[in-house]
């Protein structure tokens, strides 16, 4: 006699960013907030970096430079969520 075993997986993903934080002014929000790297932009979006330039170039992402010239990413942008 065969037995048959059936196993179910289930799985969430989890991500976690460590980053030191910089607060900035996010003229879409019109408010201060917490602001992203690009790169910790790119782990929350599933995207590489380049995707996020070009959404930042285009506007689909909200975006702010600082004086020294980083680009950072609001986490409210609607790709990011």
């Amino acid at each position: 006699m065969r037995t048959r075993t059936e196993i179910t997986l289930e799985m969430d993903r989890w991500i976690v960013v460590n980053r030191r934080t910089q607060k900035c002014w996010c003229s879409v929000c019109a408010q201060d907030v917490q602001m992203m790297t690009i790169d910790d932009a790119a782990l929350v979006a599933q995207v590489n970096s380049r995707t996020i330039f070009q959404w930042a170039e285009s506007g689909t992402v909200h975006s702010s430079e600082t004086a020294e010239g980083l680009l950072l990413i609001c986490p409210n942008s609607p790709n990011l969520n």
